[in-house]
């Protein structure tokens, strides 16, 4: 029966059916010949979406579309290019600059890259730079997007896991900047080596004014993250903030938010919201029929049987999520994989939080890997090349990635440190 529900799966996968329905139809497969009353599997799926926390997910797709739509991404980027623009390869590091003050709104790495990254691209190729390392940085510095709070994809992680989606955020903040660290780092090097252009330094005065101009959009992240950190709102509350602050700055500060612009922003995140609660109820029932298969408890015994620390075991659960990451979508990741390891945590008490973050960290690396990241087609449309002109210059950028990737798996500090502090163990 096993054999039947993966193997429909991959077959179903393989023709190019999206994911919700390849899920979905190798369940109903399994359910058919197991003889297994339909009601309840519609009951499982019907439990995958009645989550509170998942509240969260179409504000945050919407606040990310209204500010891509009312000109913030542009102020964003003017600010991080009076900030950083004089170091050795400018416009790289205020491309990582920009992505990681985005990040505090959106907390997707597709809403940065479609609408930042088309901003950051545009610039740099103006001033010369190679279309390989502009599409390369922007792609990479993306996935800073769901590490910083907010993060869809923490939301989804907490929500299976029953974890804590404060604790989440929290945990995200320092991988983040490590990420953004360790991507400033890289392209400094490369601009030496290279010599790629730098801007002249930006004067107190202009820095000030850009800062001015920009204050509005810069207040996001600090009212989303500091209103959870703080307790004064939870996430779902932070969203709808979030939604509420776009609008007003938008439309009255920045002046670029009209009703259509609005009602297509409405429009584009009830198609994401539908897709995405789609991908979860699925997920629901195929996660129902691994539990009953009892996968979970095989799986556990066979990291046990291959590790003995816990270290050892993470490096093992990199590994899958890596490979599962080139293949799959990470919603559809998380919500399979994740009542499969959580046997595996408690057996080596790695802490569910610190896994949540290695896990979404793996997944981002995903998203710029062949054969099917998805970022990769984002930026070949973003920046109108080829597929294998992205694919060739995201894979250096993978390294610094999956450096910090190795620093969070073995050092548990770096992810726990401030959410105990703010939160408690």
């Amino acid at each position: 029966m096993l054999a039947l529900l993966l193997g429909s799966l991959l077959v179903l996968l393989l023709l190019g059916v999206p994911v919700f329905a390849a899920l979905g139809i190798s369940s109903l497969l399994y359910i058919i010949i197991a003889g297994i009353p339909p009601l309840i599997v519609v009951q499982q799926m019907f439990n995958g979406i009645d989550q509170f926390a998942l509240l969260a997910v179409p504000f945050f797709i919407l606040a990310g579309i209204l500010m891509n739509s009312a000109r913030i991404t542009d102020e964003l980027f003017g600010f991080a290019r009076a900030l950083v623009g004089h170091l050795p390869g400018g416009l790289g590091h205020v491309n990582i600059t920009a992505s990681l003050i985005f990040s505090g709104m959106s907390g997707t790495a597709v809403a940065d890259a479609g609408g930042l990254g088309t901003v950051e691209i545009k610039a740099m190729r103006d001033q010369g730079y190679p279309a390989k390392f502009a599409v390369g940085i922007t792609a990479a510095s993306s996935t800073i997007g769901p590490i910083i709070p907010p993060s869809l994809s923490m939301i989804v992680y907490g929500v299976v896991a029953n974890e804590s989606i404060g604790r989440l955020f929290a945990a995200g903040i320092v991988p983040g900047l490590l990420m953004a660290l360790a991507l400033h780092a890289m392209v400094w090097n490369l601009s030496l080596r290279h010599r790629y252009p730098r801007e002249k330094r930006a004067s107190l005065s202009a820095i000030l004014a850009s800062l001015r101009s920009s204050f509005p959009a810069l207040l996001t992240p600090i009212i989303i993250i500091g209103g959870i950190m703080s307790g004064i709102v939870t996430p779902t509350e932070a969203a709808v903030v979030a939604v509420l602050y776009a609008l007003v700055i938008g439309a009255f500060w920045y002046r670029a938010l009209g009703a259509g612009s609005i009602l297509r922003g409405l429009l584009e995140t009830f198609e994401t919201t539908a897709v995405v609660m789609l991908m979860v109820s699925a997920s629901a029932a195929f996660g129902w029929i691994l539990v009953r298969e009892n996968i979970a408890a095989v799986f556990s015994a066979a990291i046990l049987s291959l590790a003995s620390e816990p270290w050892q075991a993470l490096l093992l659960l990199n590994l899958i999520l890596l490979v599962a990451g080139m293949f799959m979508e990470t919603v559809a990741i998380i919500l399979i994989l994740t009542p499969i390891i959580v046997p595996v945590l408690v057996a080596f008490a790695i802490d569910p939080v610190q896994f949540g973050v290695i896990m979404v960290l793996n997944l981002m690396i995903g998203l710029i890997t062949p054969p099917i990241g998805l970022l990769l087609f984002v930026m070949a449309r973003v920046a109108d090349v080829s597929l294998v002109t992205v694919i060739r210059a995201c894979l250096p950028f993978m390294v610094p990635l999956l450096t910090v990737l190795f620093l969070i798996t073995i050092f548990p500090p770096l992810t726990l440190t401030i959410p105990d502090l703010l939160f408690g163990e």
